[in-house]
């Protein structure tokens, strides 16, 4: 059985790894402040991994209120894990979880070679570590995730917000911008794909697909059977992954479009 390290214990996919994988690998978790090396440098010297799959950061809301905290948590305290791994004589894979919005607005599907131009502090600090990561360190593989969605979401993402705002009659404001969502179940997947093959490489995570914020915004109110106060501005742009790489690494596996839960 391999044994899969993983910190942001407490994030969205985090839980769901560890739901749907706990019977197969042996799953341990790093509960501690990432920030804190002594308590990390004591976590990998009492437990022996496999895989390594990094999660913890601050989300890109908190980026925006502590542009500080932001750097430090994600960039500098990973750039210090990955320069411990390499004292290793047996290194973890690590599996980067880093971001589409490492990408610049394109209106054709964004390959991993595409034009990497973040507008957001949360995305410039991915690419950073993107950069770092692979300038440093041979046994990796870096996910870029686009729009997860799924069941008992947090609030702070897209679609759960969305639904909060219908049912409490509150304003929707949105674009025309076109995105690309994939469902939780596929995102773990993927990441279940990469550990159990030689995968060393940067991959798109998408559904390939493109919908409109609008068309999600109204296909939830149906469901909800609650019409949305809602304003659309002409600001119009792309974000959809083309996931051929993932392909030619042989997942074969469907992207199901799933119904946006609720």
């Amino acid at each position: 059985m391999k044994t899969v390290a993983v910190n942001g214990y407490k994030s969205y996919i985090g839980k769901n790894f560890h739901k749907y994988y706990k019977k197969k690998y042996k799953i341990i978790y790093y509960k501690d402040d990432i920030n804190n090396l002594s308590k990390f440098k004591l976590f990998t010297k009492k437990n022996k991994f496999d895989f390594f799959i990094h999660l913890a950061g601050l989300s890109r809301l908190k980026c925006d209120m502590n542009k500080k905290l932001c750097e430090k948590t994600n960039y500098s305290s990973f750039k210090k894990i990955i320069n411990h791994f390499n004292r290793f004589d047996k290194k973890p894979r690590v599996i980067f979880v880093s971001s589409s919005h490492v990408y610049q607005i394109s209106k054709n599907k964004l390959t991993e070679n595409s034009v990497t131009k973040p507008s957001t502090l949360y995305g410039k600090l991915k690419l950073k570590s993107e950069i770092f990561l692979k300038a440093n360190y041979k046994n990796y593989c870096i996910l870029r995730l686009f729009n997860v969605y799924g069941r008992k979401q947090p609030p702070n993402f897209f679609i759960p917000d969305i639904i909060k705002k219908i049912k409490k009659k509150e304003k929707i404001e949105i674009n025309k911008s076109i995105r690309d969502f994939i469902h939780i179940d596929d995102v773990l997947k993927v990441i279940d794909f990469v550990i159990n093959n030689d995968i060393k490489d940067t991959l798109n995570v998408g559904s390939s697909r493109g919908v409109s914020l609008e068309y999600i915004v109204k296909k939830i109110s149906k469901k909800l059977n609650n019409k949305p106060l809602l304003n659309i501005t002409n600001k119009s742009d792309k974000l959809i992954a083309s996931i051929k790489r993932l392909r030619k690494f042989g997942y074969k596996k469907k992207i199901n479009e799933k119904f946006f839960n609720i």
